[in-house]
């Protein structure tokens, strides 16, 4: 598993990526509130702490994504970013470092899902590697579909 690391943002900021803890709960919840149409409950983000990592900068939770490996795929099951600090990097530095903890973990491709309305989530996704592989009708509790990506890890 990756080691817990300081990044230099586009902002030039010092962030810390390191595992997520029940102590980031909080403000973990809060942001999935504030980020996505079906936040997490606690319980899900509990089931989830062995591949759930959060950017810290200034004693605040910038951003956090989860993720975890199953049957050698990486599943991306969330990323999300503190609204302060969106546009300087922090989901790009996530991201690469969930990549690298899914490579260690022996995924040799990726998997994620994204509402068809979220045009922001499919370009990031993108932007990060990602290509649709096909849509997914009802995906989501609400009824909406889905794009299902994927990206292949080098190696």
């Amino acid at each position: 598993m990756p080691k817990g690391v300081e990044v230099r943002l586009l902002s030039r900021a010092l962030m810390n990526i390191r595992k997520f803890s029940l102590n980031d709960i909080e403000q973990i919840l809060e942001m999935s509130r504030a980020s996505f149409a079906e936040p997490w409950p606690k319980s899900e983000f509990e089931k989830y702490l062995d591949g759930s990592f959060v950017a810290e900068g200034d004693g605040k939770i910038a951003g956090f994504i989860v993720g975890k490996v199953r049957e050698g795929k990486g599943i991306l099951k969330l990323v999300a970013v503190n609204p302060d600090f969106r546009g300087k990097g922090v989901g790009k530095e996530l991201m690469e470092y969930i990549f690298q903890y899914f490579a260690e973990n022996g995924a040799k491709e990726i998997m994620a899902h994204s509402r068809l309305h979220n045009k922001t989530g499919c370009s990031f996704l993108k932007s990060s590697g990602f290509e649709k592989k096909e849509m997914i009708k009802n995906y989501y509790r609400d009824g909406e579909d889905a794009y299902l990506m994927v990206k292949k890890l080098d190696g």
